[in-house]
């Protein structure tokens, strides 16, 4: 079963969970819904999915884009907590389209700030990136006190917003919680963000079909499992006051060796993989610190990379965990 974080309150909250059709959304919602608060989704459904949909959840079917609509879903719900999950999530479509890129995470993001302000939210958790914001680590594992330098627009957009959240307000406004996620992976995951390469690679060797690697598999990413991300967010309702914390494990994993894993599991050990050309706009190596979540938050990432890899591959019609 999931690893659920024992809540510090009880109190029931209303919270409006923005992404909550998507992959690491709809886990936070169930989670949230599990703990007995009252949960909207507001998502239009491009890159989430109805069927991540749960069905105690509230639903505005809306672009953050349009302030129209995300007003009259805040004004409709009043949430006490906003958890803002959508996001343009295309690192390389993001140097193809930056325009459409920080139209969504930046100018979207400041809808669902304002109406979050305009409408008495109390807390807004934000999910920013760790793995494209930092851009190449000046040591390793990254800690929160790296100045963010982005390679891509997708982080310079994550960037931008979290510096907005951070500016002084007029008056009360919502306090924000900045979480910088590693590379989440888990079931419901489809090919989209970095992490996907774990859901491509299970779900091409459980049909039997080619894995193609970037590079030459040297490059490393931080792999956190999305239980464990969805932790992080329940302790974050009680905590983190206007903080930035990385979610990460601060453990390299290579991509060769994520996909020698993967082929053991799947039973299709000895595969080889196919090679093509690095792309664009990606550091080589990356791992993020969590030691401020540690402390701060009292959280820290309970399943080993081994551990998630099983359940995605048990989610996808593998073999199930022993």
């Amino acid at each position: 079963m999931p690893f659920t974080w024992p809540l510090r309150n009880k109190r029931s909250m209303r919270i409006l969970v923005t992404g909550g059709a998507g992959f690491i959304g709809s886990h936070v919602v169930d989670a949230y819904l599990a703990d007995g608060h009252e949960v909207a989704v507001l998502d239009n459904l491009e890159d989430g999915s109805r069927e991540n949909l749960n069905s105690r959840a509230h639903f505005f079917d809306a672009d953050i884009r349009d302030a129209r609509l995300v007003t009259a879903a805040f004004g409709h719900f009043r949430p006490d907590v906003v958890s803002h999950h959508a996001a343009h999530i295309h690192v390389v479509r993001s140097f193809e389209d930056p325009a459409h890129d920080a139209e969504v995470n930046i100018v979207g993001s400041l809808n669902v700030w304002k109406a979050a302000c305009d409408h008495g939210a109390r807390r807004f958790i934000f999910a920013s990136s760790g793995g494209a914001i930092y851009g190449p680590p000046k040591a390793l594992p990254v800690s929160e006190a790296q100045t963010p330098a982005p390679l891509s627009p997708y982080g310079l957009s994550k960037w931008t917003f979290e510096r907005f959240l951070m500016l002084p307000t007029n008056g009360p406004g919502p306090v924000p919680v900045i979480l910088r996620y590693a590379n989440v992976y888990g079931p419901r995951q489809g090919s989209r963000g970095e992490a996907g390469v774990i859901s491509i690679f299970a779900r091409r060797l459980l049909e039997g079909r080619p894995c193609m690697i970037y590079g030459d598999g040297t490059m490393t990413r931080d792999y956190v499992f999305v239980a464990d991300v969805v932790a992080a967010n329940q302790v974050a309702l009680f905590g983190g006051d206007r903080g930035v914390f990385n979610i990460g494990t601060g453990e390299q994993t290579s991509t060769g060796h994520l996909f020698h894993l993967l082929c053991d599991l799947t039973g299709r050990a000895g595969t080889q993989p196919e090679y093509t050309p690095e792309r664009g706009g990606e550091v080589r190596r990356i791992c993020l610190d969590a030691a401020k979540a540690r402390r701060e938050l009292d959280w820290a990432p309970k399943h080993t990379l081994t551990d998630g890899l099983v359940r995605v591959v048990s989610s996808l019609g593998g073999p199930s965990p022993a």
